[in-house]
C-alpha cells in the first residue's frame, strides 16, 4: 500500500510516492498551486500512476491559503482522500513548546522522520528558504527550535534593500575564491555569511542537549552547506517526505 505525500514550502512543493519507508516517483514544482495549477494536477497524476494502490494522501503545507486547494486537486486527479499533517495529529514525540499549534507541519515531519530513522537526541537543520534548527531530547522531547534566513533571503535582500546591487543567481555555482566583480563579491559574501551563520547556531545549540545528538540536515541547500562545516551532518535529502509517509502510517498503528 503507498501514500502520496505533499510537502508544500514558500518557493516550491514536493509530491512523492511513500512505501515501505521507502520514497520514489518525487516531482519538484517551483512556485506550487498557486503559480501552476496544471503541473501540480500532472504532478499528482504522474506520482499515483500505475498498478499501485494507494491508501491516501498526508499533506504537510506552510501555506494554509493552498490547502483547500490540494485535497480538491488530489481527490480529483487521485481519487484519495488527504489528511492534513498538524499538531494534533498522532506524533512520536511530545511537544514541549509553549504554542504547539504553531509549530510547521514541515518541521513535525522532520522531527518524526529524524526519530524514525536516526533515533534521538537528535538536532535537525533543515535548509531551505528559512533555516529550521529543531531539537528532540532523549526522551523524545521537542523541546527548542530556531528560525533562522535562508541563502536565497540573504540574497534578496542585498537587492531589495540597495539601490546597485543586482538579484545573483547565488546557487547555480560555488561562490569564487577571489572575487573580482560584484557578481562574484555578492556570491562570497552570501555564502561566507550562511555558513558563518549556520556553524554558529548549531554550536550555541548544542549545550542544550544532556547528550551529543545526532546532527542531520535536509532541505533543498543541505549537501552544498552542510559538509563544509565539518559537524559530522548525516544528510538525509528526503527526510521531510518521509517523515510525512511515516506519519501517514503512524496514525493508523497501534
Amino acid at each position: 500500500m503507498a501514500v502520496l505525500v505533499i510537502d508544500v514550502g514558500n518557493s516550491s512543493t514536493t509530491l512523492a510516492c511513500y512505501a515501505g519507508g521507502r520514497i520514489s516517483r518525487v516531482v519538484a514544482i517551483r512556485g506550487g498551486l498557486q503559480a501552476d495549477r496544471t503541473r501540480c494536477a500532472a504532478a499528482v497524476r504522474a506520482v499515483t500512476a500505475g498498478r499501485r494502490r494507494f491508501e491516501g494522501a498526508m499533506l504537510a503545507s506552510v501555506v494554509p491559503a493552498v490547502n483547500d486547494g490540494w485535497c480538491r486537486l488530489v481527490r480529483r486527479e487521485a481519487g484519495i482522500e488527504t489528511e492534513r499533517l498538524s499538531h494534533a495529529s498522532r506524533l512520536p514525540m511530545v511537544l514541549d513548546y509553549a504554542h504547539p499549534e504553531t509549530t510547521g507541519a514541515d518541521r513535525l515531519a522532520d522531527i518524526a522522520g529524524a526519530v524514525a530513522r536516526h533515533g534521538a537526541p537528535a538536532l535537525v537543520v533543515d535548509i531551505g528558504t528559512a533555516v529550521t534548527y529543531d531539537l528532540v531530547s532523549g526522551d523524545r522531547r521537542f523541546f527548542t527550535g530556531v528560525i533562522g534566513p535562508g541563502p536565497d533571503i540573504m540574497a534578496r535582500a542585498l537587492s531589495d534593500y540597495t539601490a546597485l546591487l543586482p538579484q545573483v543567481a547565488w546557487w547555480r555555482r560555488p561562490a569564487p575564491t577571489l572575487p573580482k566583480d560584484t557578481d562574484g563579491a555578492m556570491r562570497f559574501g552570501i555564502e561566507a555569511a550562511f555558513c558563518g551563520t549556520l556553524r554558529e547556531t548549531v554550536q550555541r545549540l548544542l549545550p542544550l542537549f544532556d547528550a551529543p545528538p545526532r546532527l542531520i540536515a535536509t532541505g533543498g541547500f543541505a549537501e552544498r552547506f552542510a559538509p563544509p562545516l565539518n559537524l559530522d551532518f548525516v544528510i538525509d535529502p528526503d527526510l521531510t517526505l518521509f517523515g510525512i509517509g511515516w506519519l501517514f502510517d503512524y496514525q493508523r498503528s497501534t
